[in-house]
């Protein structure tokens, strides 16, 4: 039970900071455990890996910023630390079977 309470917190934890660069040793070192243990246990208790997790959230807040603002598309690839718009569009693309332009448009 208090792995999962950990988990849970770890995960608003990462929803609070997916503008931010985060990587299995920053997430490991706020849950107290070992990287390789905090990965098993995750994964575990999500069934998604701790870098899913991650990319999953930053692409769903991502799709919710195409609809609510007018910034670029590059921008907000940026903004949830994809390293380029086309990087961006592919993982968009593979997540919700659309590009990012049509999602917004559409």
């Amino acid at each position: 039970m208090l792995r999962i309470s950990i988990i849970k917190e770890l995960a608003h934890w990462i929803e609070n900071h997916l503008e931010e660069p985060l990587d299995v040793k920053r997430v490991a070192s706020k849950s107290g455990y070992s990287q390789w243990h905090l990965q098993r246990l995750f994964k575990d208790i999500t069934g998604d890996s701790l870098a899913l997790y991650i990319r999953k959230k930053r692409l769903q807040n991502a799709a919710f910023e195409l609809k609510q603002s007018k910034r670029t598309i590059a921008e907000i690839a940026y903004q949830y630390q994809f390293d380029s718009q086309q990087s961006f569009t592919r993982a968009f693309k593979k997540m919700f079977s659309q590009t990012p332009s049509d999602y917004r448009y559409h």
